[in-house]
Formats: C-alpha cells, structure tokens, sequence
C-alpha cells in the first residue's frame, strides 16, 4: 500500500517563503541535534578525563593535610579556594561501604547534609578507564545544587564543597534556542529579500487577471531573477498588443459584417409577403445573434472586462427576458418565487446569460415545455429546466468549453459559444454555473447569483 503524501497547512502550501522558512527551520534543528549530540559526547569524554586528573589532584591535596589531618593548614588551604570543608572520622557499614562517624572538623554551614550526597563519578573507574594512579578513594557528586568531593585516606572521611552553585543547564539550552530563532528569523528575511522579485512576479501575474494590462515589474539587480523579470515585462506587453490587436480584428469583422445584415433587414421589410420572409428574418437575426455573442465571448476573456453592476428586481429580468422570446411565450412555464427580490447585476449581461440558457433549450426541446423558475435560498437561484434530449457525463465536463457541441445528431445552428458565454458572465458576478442532465429526461441549468 502506498503511503500518502504528508499535506502541509495551508499558508505553507500556498507561500513560497513559508515552505522555504520551514525548511530552514526543519534544518537548523536537525543542525542544532547533530552538533549537540558530537559536542556533548566530545565534552563528556573530555570531561571524564578531567575527572580523573581532579581526582588525582584531590587526593595529593589530602596527602599533604597528615594523618591525623593538621586542621590550621587545612583552614587556610580551604579559606583560600573557597570551599567548605568537613572531616569525619572513617567507618565501615555491613556491606564494606566507608560512612561517616565523628566530626573530626568542619566549617560546614548549617544548610549541609553531608548524607543528602548524590555521587556520580568514582576513581577507581577513571583508573581503569584511563590508567591513570590515583592515591587515594575519591568519589565527586552533589549536596542540593553544591557539588562535592569526598575523599577517603583510609582514617578520615573529607567532604570538600565548592561555594559555588553553576547555573542550570536550561540556561544554555534557553540561550542556544534564542540564536538559533536569531538565526532563523534572519536567514528567513535573508532569504525573503532575495527572493522579493518572485513575490512581485506573483503579484504582477494576479494584477494581469484582474485586468492591469499596463504596470510592470520592479527590476530588482542584475541576476536571473531580474532577467526573468524583465522577461515577463515584455511578455506582457507583447500580450497586450496581440489582445488589443484581435480584438480590434473583430471589431472590423463585425462592422463589416453587420453593414450587409442591416441592408438585408431593410430589403426583408420592402418585400411583399411571402412564407419565406418568416424564414428569412430568423436567419438574418441567427447571424446577428451569432456576431453580438463572439463579441461579447471575447469581451469577456479580456482580463480588463468591466461590469455595470445595478440593483434590478427579478421580475424586470423575467419581463426583459421574454420580450426576446416574443413567439415563445406559451412555451415558457415561469415560476418566480422572489419577483420583488433585488439582485446587483450588469443587467445587459446577465440576461445575454439567461437568454443562452433559454435559447439552448429551445433548441433541443422540440416542441415541449420549458421551464423557468426563480428561487432563493442561500442564493438566488435562477433554473432553466428543459424536456430535451439529455447530455452525458463526458459532455457535461466539456459543454462549456469554447466552440463544443453536445450532440451533432441534432440539428442545431451556431458555434457552441453560448455556454461558454454563459459561464464567463455569470463567474464575473461571483456566482456559478451548474448543469444537471440525464439522457431522454432532460437537463436542468442553474445560474447561481450572490445574495445581496
């Protein structure tokens, strides 16, 4: 079985300076380990051998104080490295241990339990560990915080106490954290400074979605970034050029187109009446429809679209609706829950919208019903349900696609950009498109708009 892929929250999924930060702390820690763990085995192995030389140096010490010990030099010895001293005569328990009997002499403050002793190294391992002779039993340990010697010269027991507490070692593991977050945070800004041009970039290509044809890039040194970033400055006015340059094409196209359709009108009107003109007249609109929705399809897909958002009631977008559907009224079942309900529309484009969905169904319906029904619930709802032929699954995905046709069995005409428009005008509200379909049974398209 596969294992899956560990997922990363989402502001280190969608920052590149975060996933970069993380990973700089990911290391910095796993560094800090490493050199812990090498430093420490390092000073413990130093550490020990050190031991053994203290050791040696403490029982030369007590050598030198006699036997029994001369407490006058022991006195100035002890005042003069600043340590407390306690002597004790020697004795032996049942397990062949040394344990402390009578005082023999002490400067020993009076918060000291000698028995209190938590011993943690002893000579007689450091001699066999580093053969090094040590005269005399030394054993090193602690009393609370104080560390401690206790040496043995067979007759007296010396507990020699250093009057000096070290500090904790979290004041070294709290230090070591503090650099390393120092580290860390300006690696990170060192980082982020140097990567600043992909963050422009970033933020110059969600400028160029929402339209900004003209700023540019901030040229930031000389390296690659800074040719990337030139790069993508002239990208973008070349693209400019080419969209200015095609849209102007469809401007010329189109007025060129509608000059002979108009003369056309005018001479449908002055012929008399004939079967045909009917006929005739639907033609010359279909390509009048035709020309007004690839204008508007490239409209549309020019990142600098701009809406003329109005309050407009319902009601006034159902009447509009149907005024271009001046045959089809019986055909069209209207159900408007919500006719004084308020939506904030460009008008003009969003009835292109409905009219698409209404034309579409139309088409493929034949001579039955439609229906349009006007709803709210989180959102207002506008559904156009149709009696028709049904589309599949694989077509639904691909329906709104530039110039896709559901089914070319059936005879319909145009250039299957009327769901695409669709889709574009009614995402450019901030609302979606949704199909529903089943072969034979019909489809169901639903423009869903923000509520106010």
């Amino acid at each position: 079985m596969e294992n899956p892929k560990i997922k990363l929250p989402h502001p280190f999924r969608k920052s590149l300076f975060n996933r970069l930060g993380l990973l700089v702390v990911v290391f910095t820690i796993i560094l800090i380990a490493v050199l812990y763990y090498r430093f420490e085995y390092s000073f413990t192995t130093q550490d020990s051998i050190l031991d053994a030389h203290e050791n040696y140096y403490y029982s030369k010490m007590v050598e030198g104080w006699g036997n029994p010990p001369d407490t006058i030099h022991i006195r100035e010895e002890i005042t003069n490295l600043k340590m407390w001293c306690g002597i004790f005569k020697r004795e032996e328990n049942n397990l062949g241990i040394s344990t402390p009997g009578l005082q023999y002499w002490s400067n020993l403050p009076s918060e000291i339990f000698i028995d209190e002793i938590y011993s943690w190294s002893k000579s007689t391992y450091l001699t066999e560990m580093y053969d090094i002779e040590i005269p005399l039993d030394v054993i090193f340990g602690n009393i609370g915080d104080y560390p401690v010697a206790v040496v043995d010269n067979g007759n007296y027991l010396f507990y020699m106490i250093i009057n000096y507490i070290p500090p904790s070692e979290w004041y070294n593991v709290v230090f070591a954290v503090i650099l390393a977050i120092i580290f860390i945070l300006g690696l990170y800004f060192f980082i982020r400074y140097y990567l600043k041009p992909v963050h422009l970039m970033k933020n110059r290509i969600e400028s160029l979605e929402k339209g900004d044809l003209k700023s540019k890039i901030q040229i930031i040194g000389e390296d690659e970034l800074a040719d990337l970033s030139k790069s993508m400055n002239k990208m973008i006015e070349e693209i400019n050029l080419l969209l200015a340059s095609k849209h102007q094409l469809l401007l010329d196209v189109s007025h060129e187109l509608r000059s002979p359709l108009a003369r056309m009108q005018f001479l449908i009107e002055m012929m008399p009446k004939h079967n045909n003109l009917i006929k005739l007249r639907e033609e010359v609109n279909f390509l009048e429809s035709m020309i007004e929705n690839m204008l508007l399809s490239d409209r549309l897909s020019m990142p600098y679209k701009i809406l003329d958002l109005n309050m407009t009631k319902t009601s006034e977008i159902v009447e509009k609706i149907m005024s271009i559907f001046p045959y089809m009224r019986e055909k069209i079942n209207i159900r408007n829950s919500i006719p004084d309900e308020e939506i904030k529309v460009d008008e003009t484009k969003f009835i292109i919208a409905l009219r698409n969905l209404l034309d579409n169904a139309i088409k493929f319906s034949g001579n039955k019903f439609i229906e349009l029904n006007i709803k709210k619930n989180y959102e207002v709802e506008f559904h156009v349900k149709d009696l028709g032929i049904g589309i599949t699954n694989r077509n639904i995905e691909k329906i709104t696609e530039p110039f896709f046709q559901a089914d070319n069995s059936v005879s319909t005409k145009g250039f299957g950009l009327g769901l695409t428009i669709c889709k574009k005008i009614i995402e450019s509200h901030k609302g979606r498109l949704s199909i529903q379909s089943k072969l034979g049974k019909g489809s169901v398209f639903t423009l869903y708009l923000p509520s106010n």
